[in-house]
């Protein structure tokens, strides 16, 4: 799998380029970082144990068999993955690019137009002068590798291409170094023309500075694919009759590791990693590189089906998630129910027992006894008028318990005698 590109000035790559105009060679080298895995747990199904289509051989289907052979996930670039790290490796940039569009799509596959196209593009250099900036200062060009695994032509202002320029204003398109469309010798004669209208609008568009197309179709790279695909091809046609026979099938690991390839190991990942432009790869027990689609969520167990030509995402994997989710949906709907039942139960044993509790605080409810039996003591018993009665009463109820309101009651009542007694004599 593509774990992306960086910039190494300690291994000089062959034909790297004459460094500039003033051809000094001292141009640092573009390179890919790919890595290489094996799977413990191969059934001997082929690439049928992680692909299977219809009877017609036209449509995907991502469903697991249903007979006795190990079938496990395509899912090398996951966290959690299964497959082994067989090792981690550095390529030409150019080389990485080109092996990929020789052997995996066909001449009139828009794919294929779009590699060639950026190949043609970016070439083969790793840093070449390309003319003034507005402002006087001479300029280079090379490819420049960015976060997520992708790259871009950029500016330099030196000859090794590793000072972005950040002051002109100008990017790579500004030199006006588009080319024609050239799909190789044997194109020649055998694409119609509204075929190749069209061809050729996939090749202007992706020659451009961002690369925006090429990064989209290698994007696919990231994650795990197979080193025997099919169909198989050799610039552009099948190889055999249809490309899918075992002896005519190419094993892309090898055409990789056979062209300018060399081992990465933990100092030349940790550059990579350490310039942002490599994606997350354990290696050792360490963990380098940036996090990305494939890290997490869906995009961990998401691969690309070269034959059907289209991301696919594991069937059982996700129905294992469902499950899960499900799993945890219902649980807590059956814990709220539960929490909500056993709420309004202890509310309704609550109220029964205390009825006045919801409506009638403890001290309002004193008041309201004190008020009713003050009402009744302050009746004309005696020809007093009773307010200093009704004083008493009301300042008792405030302060004491309703029994003691009763006996406060009782003592206002014996004073009215007395006062009634007291009247009588100075009458």
């Amino acid at each position: 799998r593509l774990l992306g590109g960086f910039i190494d000035c300690d291994n000089e790559k062959d034909n790297s380029g004459d460094g500039g105009d003033d051809g000094n060679g001292n141009a640092c080298s573009r390179w890919m970082m790919w890595a290489a895995y094996v799977n413990p747990n191969y059934g001997g199904g082929g690439r049928d144990e992680y692909f299977t289509y219809n009877n017609n051989y036209d449509v995907y289907d991502d469903q697991p068999y249903d007979d006795d052979r190990g079938v496990t996930n395509l899912d090398c670039h996951s966290p959690n993955t299964e497959w082994q790290l067989v090792g981690v490796y550095r390529q030409e940039f150019y080389q990485f690019i080109e092996q990929i569009s020789k052997h995996l799509w066909a001449i009139d596959d828009y794919e294929y137009v779009v590699a060639l196209a950026g190949l043609s593009y970016t070439t083969d250099d790793d840093c070449y002068g390309v003319g003034y900036a507005n402002g006087g200062d001479y300029l280079y060009a090379g490819v420049m590798p960015y976060s997520g695994g992708n790259w871009m032509m950029g500016l330099y202002t030196d000859s090794a291409c590793l000072y972005p320029d950040t002051q002109s204003g100008m990017t790579f398109d500004d030199f006006g170094l588009t080319s024609d469309m050239n799909l190789g010798s044997k194109d020649d004669g055998t694409l119609d023309d509204d075929t190749l209208s069209t061809l050729y609008g996939y090749w202007a568009n992706t020659q451009e500075y961002t690369l925006e197309l090429l990064n989209e179709v290698y994007s696919e790279y990231k994650y795990c694919s197979l080193c025997m695909d099919y169909p198989t091809y050799q610039d552009g046609y099948f190889i055999g009759d249809s490309g899918t026979d075992d002896d005519d099938m190419i094993n892309q690991c090898w055409k990789f590791h056979s062209h300018d390839s060399y081992t990465c190991e933990a100092d030349c990942i940790a550059l990579g990693a350490a310039q942002g432009s490599i994606v997350q790869v354990y290696y050792g027990g360490n963990l380098f590189g940036q996090s990305w689609d494939g890290s997490s969520g869906e995009g961990s167990t998401t691969t690309f089906d070269h034959y059907a030509k289209g991301y696919a995402t594991d069937s059982a994997s996700n129905l294992g998630r469902f499950k899960a989710n499900a799993f945890l949906t219902v649980n807590g709907i059956l814990f709220i129910a539960t929490f909500l039942a056993f709420s309004v139960a202890r509310g309704s044993n609550s109220d029964s027992s205390d009825k006045t509790r919801a409506l009638l605080s403890r001290e309002d409810k004193g008041r309201a006894r004190s008020s009713s039996r003050s009402k009744k003591s302050s009746k004309p018993r005696s020809g007093s008028k009773g307010k200093s009665s009704r004083g008493t009463s009301n300042k008792g109820s405030r302060s004491k318990s309703s029994g003691r309101n009763r006996s406060s009651s009782r003592k206002t009542s014996t004073s009215r005698s007395n006062s009634k007694r007291r009247s009588d004599g100075r009458r």
